[in-house]
């Protein structure tokens, strides 16, 4: 007899119930298949990499992030001052692409760890973009103690003193724990404690972080970073061991300065809640800016020569902010006080950052420079964006009005020193304007 006919012989000889239970066995054995593909695949996933992604691009919008060839975004659509969860990432060499609306803006690659949850901080403005990747899984302080580390990403900072003080103990009776640093990791006993900011060898403070408890074995992250100053930063706080999203803090210092801009007033004072910070303020005149609390605001401008002439603004000035406040005519009505936020962030090497600022009553206001026109048309009582220009010495300013860009103010020649950021001023009424360049930072 053949195989095949002894094969079918044998088949037909068998019960049912027997290929039943085979049928069974097999499924049963594909199941545990499965399940043992399935753990492979699961502890794979155990040694990706974790990354979270925190824009602080304070120019540049909403962004997305690439990772190395994908056509489909890691993250989109990640606002200014948010971050995303941790999301899983293979490790190794990962390229990061960066965009906003208006295509990328960082190309870098970095390196994702197995087993480690990752922040990937994207900061600065427009022309001063940069990133760091933080690892999340450092180890903790010994029993009993508490650890810092402050990381420095707010762009045109510099160095600054740190100030660690038990409660709520006043930081001016004591010396700073680290002068003139960048960044720096301390460890001190676990307690409650105020972190004070300070210019250099200054009590001028830049940043405080009110009283908080800080745990024993704990790793606590202290981020600056801009919103509109170079000066001034505001701060990110996170737990090294904590996977919930970066707490973003309140700054209480801003900065402001006053500009003259009514011919009427030939000098002014200036108050901010009631205490004077600049005097005899010219026409035309702009000051140096001056720091002051956040949040809501009195400022008052007086006229020298009358002192019941006061003009008046109430506003909510943001902190880690710059701002500033211009005494301007109106088309119609009194005089009164406008304001402006600044944006005093560092330029591209060899450039420098200008606006044109239409503290007149002149409408349609353009700014060209060495004959080339460098804005739009700037309505009155506001500013253009920044831009950026290759500066120099004598550089001639041209002031021109409306579509037809009819000239109507010249000043000869304006120095511009490379890495500056600058505000070209429009002050008057129309025959009796006046323009004045004024360095921001």
């Amino acid at each position: 007899m053949g195989l095949q006919s002894a094969f079918r012989q044998w088949r037909g000889n068998v019960a049912a119930p027997t290929f039943a239970v085979a049928n069974l066995a097999f499924a049963i054995i594909a199941f545990f298949t499965v399940l043992a593909l399935a753990g492979c695949g699961s502890n794979k996933s155990v040694n990706n990499a974790q990354l979270r992604i925190l824009n602080l691009t304070v120019e540049s919008g909403p962004i997305s992030v690439l990772v190395d060839t994908d056509s489909t975004s890691f993250q989109s659509n990640i606002a200014f001052k948010s971050s995303t969860a941790l999301k899983e990432i293979s490790p190794g060499s990962r390229r990061l692409r960066v965009s906003n609306a208006g295509g990328v803006i960082l190309d870098q690659t970095v390196s994702t760890l197995s087993q480690q949850k990752q922040l990937y901080v994207v900061f600065g403005g427009a022309s001063s973009l940069g990133s760091i990747l933080l690892n999340n899984d450092i180890s903790n302080s010994s029993s009993g103690n508490t650890r810092i580390r402050l990381v420095n990403t707010a762009v045109g900072l510099g160095t600054y003193d740190f100030y660690v003080t038990p409660g709520v103990s006043d930081y001016l009776t004591v010396e700073p724990v680290v002068k003139s640093t960048a960044a720096t990791t301390y460890e001190l006993t676990a307690g409650t404690y105020t972190i004070t900011l300070t210019a250099p060898n200054s009590k001028n403070v830049l940043f405080q972080l009110p009283a908080r408890a800080l745990g024993s074995q704990k790793y606590y992250n202290l981020g600056l970073y801009n919103i509109g100053s170079g000066q001034l930063p505001s701060a990110f706080w996170l737990a090294q061991d904590d996977d919930s999203a970066p707490e973003f803090l309140t700054s209480p210092v801003t900065r402001v300065r006053a500009a003259n801009s009514q011919p009427g007033a030939s000098t002014v004072n200036v108050s901010i809640g009631g205490n004077r910070i600049f005097t005899n303020v010219p026409f035309g005149g702009i000051s140096t800016y001056s720091l002051a609390s956040s949040g809501a605001q009195t400022i008052s401008y007086v006229d020298t020569s009358d002192a019941t002439k006061v003009y008046t603004l109430s506003s909510t000035l943001d902190g880690a902010s710059d701002y500033s406040t211009f005494l301007a005519a109106n088309t119609s009505g009194p005089s009164s006080v406008f304001l402006i936020a600044d944006k005093v962030l560092p330029a591209t090497s060899g450039k420098v950052r200008i606006r044109l600022v239409n503290a007149s009553t002149v409408p349609d206001l353009s700014l060209a420079l060495s004959f080339t026109a460098v804005t739009p048309t700037v309505p009155i009582r506001s500013a253009s964006n920044y831009f950026e220009v290759v500066g120099g010495v004598g550089t001639p300013v041209t002031i021109t009005q409306g579509a037809g860009a009819a000239p109507v103010l010249n000043l000869a020649g304006t120095d511009l020193t490379a890495g500056g950021t600058y505000s070209i001023v429009v002050s008057g009424v129309a025959g009796a304007l006046q323009i004045t360049p004024r360095q921001d930072n």
